[in-house]
């Protein structure tokens, strides 16, 4: 999942546009938009999210991939929905999509996806029969921003965001889902091991009672802008973005307490892909210890090779979910479980922030 733009944000549309799946190709167009058509051959299409992930992989992987092997990485602007109905009618134009685990587990388990070639190493964060079918691409946690100075001792909980007599003052809130009902579980007093499957009845009474004290913004770029400029004291972000904010504000500090900690997102090969091979090799080039680490080093999000964490700069890694002191404060995403309730969560959600 980064994610991260509008990251996961186009999974939404997989919902909506659930009658596209069922076109055959000539009639995808009416999916989808854009002039990204793979051609194969020399060239393979990524879509992703843009942003400093999009950044981060032309640092670490496409650039020294193409001038290796001389295969040219095209970007399109991801959406979620595109890429499934694409490789559900077999003639994808893309050859690779960013997807959080998740949504790897849902295409993995739908047959939309092809199983990778042996060439491929293997991710050491991809569980169970996906690791055949996803490269590993990075690990994230979802964590509470806050300025330290808005208050006189530091949140260390989720039940502290809540709240609002002991840390008065606006919390800046996604308009998107992830993370949302399990901060609000773990807030009512859920334990991290028994959250799932998410009990969203509760979760979503829980967010009720703390609507009020939200400013809900439209991107997570927005969420940050808003505690950047004060106009909320603590703030719902990826940790990529929350690292960035703390290295350029001092005054601004990350809770890992409970930090929801996604295990791995992943690059899949839809079925139909325009260049398949060319994707393979790619693949190939991104599962490597010190280029894995490098992106990390770009963009706060952790490596899906262990091996990657001791060539990263101490620094950083200090700041990366994943770390053995980050992890053991964190709750854990259990990847197929959520896989299972991702639609209904986006429903619910949706509905809260619009009610």
């Amino acid at each position: 999942m980064g994610f991260l733009r509008s990251r996961r944000i186009r999974w939404t549309r997989a919902i909506a546009l659930g009658a596209c799946m069922t076109l055959g190709a000539p009639l995808l167009a009416a999916c989808g938009s854009g002039s990204d058509s793979g051609s194969g051959g020399r060239q393979v299409v990524v879509a992703d999210y843009g942003g400093v992930t999009d950044e981060g992989y032309k640092a670490a992987y496409f650039k020294g991939f193409t001038q290796q092997t001389g295969i040219k990485v095209v970007t399109a602007s991801a959406d979620m929905a595109r890429y499934i109905a694409m490789a559900k009618a077999g003639t994808s134009q893309w050859d690779t999509i960013d997807a959080d685990g998740f949504a790897v587990v849902d295409m993995t388990d739908r047959g939309l996806v092809q199983k990778l070639p042996d060439s491929v190493p293997r991710s050491d964060t991809v569980t169970g029969k996906y690791r055949d079918y996803s490269a590993g691409g990075y690990t994230q946690s979802f964590v509470l921003a806050y300025r330290k100075s808005a208050f006189k001792t530091a949140p260390t909980s989720w039940a502290d965001v809540w709240d609002t007599k002991k840390f008065p003052g606006k919390r800046g809130w996604p308009n998107y889902y992830i993370g949302t009902a399990e901060a609000a579980l773990l807030a009512d007093g859920v334990q991290g091991s028994g959250l799932y499957p998410l009990d969203f009845d509760r979760a979503f009474a829980k967010l009720d009672k703390l609507k009020s004290s939200l400013t809900i913004y439209d991107s997570y770029a927005a969420v940050t802008q808003g505690l950047q400029a004060g106009s909320v004291d603590m703030a719902l972000l990826p940790n990529g973005r929350a690292a960035v904010l703390a290295k350029d504000d001092p005054d601004i500090a990350i809770m890992w307490e409970q930090n929801i900690f996604y295990p791995w997102s992943g690059f899949t090969i839809p079925k139909g892909a325009p260049n398949a091979e060319g994707m393979a090799k790619l693949l190939t080039y991104m599962q490597d210890p010190k280029r894995q680490a490098a992106f990390a080093e770009q963009t706060y999000y952790g490596p899906t090779l262990k091996a990657a964490y001791d060539l990263i700069d101490a620094k950083v890694a200090a700041e990366l979910p994943g770390t053995p002191e980050h992890k053991a404060l964190a709750v854990t995403v259990d990847t197929p479980a959520l896989a299972a309730q991702t639609d209904e969560y986006i429903k619910r959600y949706s509905a809260w922030v619009a009610k």
